[in-house]
C-alpha cells in the first residue's frame, strides 16, 4: 500500500508542482505584459513631455527674439528722443536769433519810417520855396531823389524781410506776440520822445 500511495503523492507533488510552475510563469508573463504596457505609457508621457520642453525651448527663442526687437525698438526711440531734444535746442536759439533779428528790423522800419517822414517833410518844404528858389530846388530835388532811392532800398529790404518775418510768424506765432507787444512798446517810447 505504501507504494501506492508515494507514487501517487508523487505525482500529486510533481503536478502541484508543474501547477505552480504554469502559475508562477502565467504571473510572470503577466508582469512582463504589465511592464511592457506601463514602459509603453512612460515612453509616451516622455515624448510628450519632450515636446513640451521643444515647444517651450521654441517659445523661450521667440520671447528672446521679441525682448531683443523691443531692445532694439527702445534704443532707436531713445535716439529719436535725444535727436528732437537737440533740435529743440536748436530751434530754441534759432527762434531766440530771429526774434533779435525782428527787433533789429523793427528798429530800421521804425527808424526808416522815420527818415520817410523826415523826407516827406523836407518834400513838402521844399514844394512850398520852389517859387522863390528854384536853383534851391534843384539842389533839394537831387537830396530827395537820392534820400527816395535809399528809401526804396529800405522798402525793398523791408518787404523782404517782412516776407521772412511772415514765414516765421507762420511758423512761429508765439514769436510774433511778443513783436507786436516789443512794437507797441517802442511806439509809447517813440511817442514819449516827441
Amino acid at each position: 500500500m505504501r507504494t501506492r500511495i508515494a507514487p501517487c503523492r508523487s505525482r500529486i507533488r510533481a503536478a502541484a508542482g508543474v501547477t505552480l510552475l504554469i502559475l508562477l510563469s502565467c504571473g510572470l508573463c503577466g508582469l512582463v505584459a504589465f511592464q511592457w504596457y506601463r514602459d509603453a505609457d512612460l515612453r509616451m508621457q516622455i515624448a510628450d513631455r519632450n515636446q513640451q520642453i521643444q515647444k517651450l525651448d521654441e517659445q523661450k527663442h521667440e520671447v528672446e527674439a521679441a525682448g531683443k526687437r523691443v531692445e532694439e525698438e527702445l534704443r532707436r526711440v531713445e535716439q529719436f528722443r535725444e535727436r528732437l531734444a537737440a533740435e529743440g535746442r536748436t530751434n530754441k536759439a534759432e527762434l531766440s536769433r530771429a526774434n533779435r533779428d525782428l527787433l533789429e528790423m523793427k528798429a530800421k522800419w521804425n527808424q526808416a519810417t522815420q527818415q520817410g517822414a523826415a523826407y516827406k517833410t523836407a518834400y513838402d518844404k521844399m514844394a512850398s520855396d520852389i517859387k522863390a528858389q528854384n536853383e534851391g530846388m534843384k539842389k533839394l530835388n537831387e537830396a530827395y531823389l537820392n534820400a527816395l532811392a535809399v528809401h526804396k532800398d529800405t522798402v525793398e529790404k523791408y518787404k523782404k524781410l517782412a516776407g521772412d518775418c511772415e514765414d516765421l510768424n507762420n511758423r512761429y506765432l508765439k514769436l510774433f506776440d511778443q513783436a507786436e507787444k516789443l512794437q507797441q512798446a517802442l511806439n509809447a517810447q517813440s511817442a514819449d520822445k516827441k
